[in-house]
């Protein structure tokens, strides 16, 4: 064969591979575009906490049931058989080394205990306050009461506890779409909100630190409305 009638074939055969290498880029293309679709709800949610309120819209979470201690014995916690009165939970995820947004939710559950003590509005009585520890190593019960006095938690009102297991932290923070890293210096990352659950769990409503009015005045509605005890 001559140079040229090589030189030919090689040119021929380069150009059966353009059209299918065409194809292929398409083809991923569409595969990506389908993806992006899918995974922001058809370009609407961008963020993590953008899916979080996507799936609380569909009702789609609620905490796993689990065992917790630092809770006084009597006192009722979504799944529990004697929270017969149907109660709305205002839950944040903390642990007790935090020096940051932890920190400031307390204070914000300090205000929100003030606020239901002092209230007249006769559903108040139906919500309570819960500080979740999901440190289980490092936040034992005797941590528990000590930061519990340190944030004048009433526990009529506000209780502070933490899954009795590794186990169940995991299964209760992956439940309800919590997100915690150990930050490689003895603390962790974490997403920090309010969460409104009702008595079986389900998740209501997600507010952002320093929207603790907004928080307490959603379970306020949640209390008086049928949505509060809808399984």
């Amino acid at each position: 064969m001559s140079p040229l009638t090589s030189g030919h074939a090689h040119a021929v055969c380069v150009d059966q591979r353009r059209p299918l290498s065409g194809l292929l880029c398409l083809v991923l293309l569409m595969l990506f575009t389908c993806g992006v679709w899918h995974l922001t709800r058809g370009l609407t949610v961008w963020t993590f906490e953008d899916w979080r309120q996507q799936q609380i819209a569909e009702g789609s979470l609620q905490a796993q049931e689990v065992s917790v201690k630092g809770f006084t014995p009597s006192w009722p916690w979504p799944h529990t058989r004697s929270d017969a009165n149907a109660r709305i939970y205002l839950v944040d995820f903390i642990y007790t080394r935090c020096p940051t947004v932890c920190r400031a939710l307390g204070s914000e559950f300090q205000q929100m205990q003030s606020a239901l003590r002092a209230s007249t509005e006769p559903s108040s009585k139906q919500v309570r306050l819960v500080s979740m520890s999901f440190d289980v190593a490092g936040d034992d019960v005797p941590v528990l009461n000590a930061y519990a006095a340190q944030m004048h938690a009433d526990p009529q009102w506000w209780q502070i506890g933490v899954p009795a297991s590794q186990a169940d932290a995991t299964a209760l923070l992956r439940s309800l779409g919590v997100v915690v890293i150990p930050d490689g210096q003895d603390g962790f990352v974490h997403n920090g909100a309010i969460h409104v659950l009702n008595a079986h769990g389900r998740l209501l409503g997600l507010y952002e630190p320093g929207q603790w009015r907004e928080a307490l005045n959603a379970a306020y509605r949640f209390a008086r409305s049928a949505k509060g005890v809808a399984l």
